[in-house]
């Protein structure tokens, strides 16, 4: 199965919100859920809830997965 590039990837049905999007930059640069809330000054229980909005609106089932979308989209850089 071929990978598709970040211009051949369908668009998203609903995009990411603000918050989704920081969630998962930090997620992307291996952050923990507790780091993530405490970065954010959120609850843990908040930023699941964030990411099971994002794996929802990304179609995918985990970090990794949610993580080589970001890196694919170009939303975080390899650093």
């Amino acid at each position: 199965m071929a990978q598709q590039t970040p211009a051949e990837q369908p668009a998203l049905p609903e995009p990411l919100s603000e918050r989704e999007r920081e969630v998962l930059t930090l997620l992307a640069r291996g952050l923990s859920n507790k780091a993530i809330a405490q970065r954010l000054y959120l609850s843990v229980r908040t930023v699941e809830g964030h990411l099971a909005n994002i794996y929802g609106k990304l179609a995918v089932h985990s970090r990794t997965e949610a993580a080589l979308y970001a890196a694919r989209q170009g939303w975080v850089s390899p650093a």
